[in-house]
């Protein structure tokens, strides 16, 4: 007991010396992936496409997007996720960084068939807030736009849509999203039809007297 008594903790501790084989760096802190000319990374728990956090990126209204881009962007990202499992020691961000991707790709596969039954006889159409886009056209638009200028050329036109529309409406057991757009088709055959009753602007130029 006496030995332990005469013991002395020094007042401040010697400055401890570790060996750099002894520290141990955070492996994998690198996230980012190059797959063509797009980038991801993987920051803050968000997976992020060109910077971009892909949450919202893919949440955006992007109708506009071809499904080739769609496909596109699902193989990437799955590569991506090769990638990280073969890179990757920290589990607990794999694990989310895995859901992540799940998610996404599921998210994707979901658009993907929303592309294809938005398709009817090879037209691909789209309903965004009650305007009809019909294989890229705004109908409802070129509607008003010839109300406007109700040319002979636009009439044309919209003789060919109408075409369309019609074909869309007899074609009720080929989309399960024919209910969807019955109404909003119908109105616009109607509008369509009270245009072409409309006589032309465009000025016709008789030949000069010889």
């Amino acid at each position: 007991m006496d030995e332990i008594r005469q013991v002395k903790i020094p007042s401040v501790l010697p400055e401890l010396q570790v060996t750099e084989h002894e520290v141990q760096e955070r492996p994998f802190e690198n996230w980012e992936y190059r797959s063509g000319n797009i980038r991801f990374n993987f920051l803050q728990g968000k997976i992020l496409i060109d910077g971009q956090d892909f949450s919202r990126f893919i949440s955006a209204k992007l109708t506009h997007l071809p499904v080739s881009y769609w496909t596109q962007i699902a193989r990437r990202l799955a590569s991506y996720r090769q990638w990280a499992l073969k890179h990757a020691v920290d589990p607990e961000q794999m694990a989310l960084f895995a859901a992540l991707v799940h998610a996404f790709l599921t998210k994707i596969s979901g658009r993907l068939k929303k592309k294809f039954d938005e398709t009817m006889d090879g037209m691909s159409f789209q309903l965004e807030e009650g305007e009809l886009l019909l294989n890229g056209i705004n109908v409802h638009a070129f509607v008003q736009m010839t109300r406007r200028h109700p040319t002979p050329r636009a009439k044309i036109f919209l003789k060919g849509l109408k075409s369309r529309l019609l074909l869309m409406l007899s074609n009720r057991f080929g989309n399960p999203n024919y209910e969807k757009i019955r109404e909003v088709v119908e109105a616009l055959v109607q509008q369509i039809d009270e245009e072409l009753l409309k006589p032309s602007n465009e000025v016709i130029c008789l030949p000069e007297k010889t």
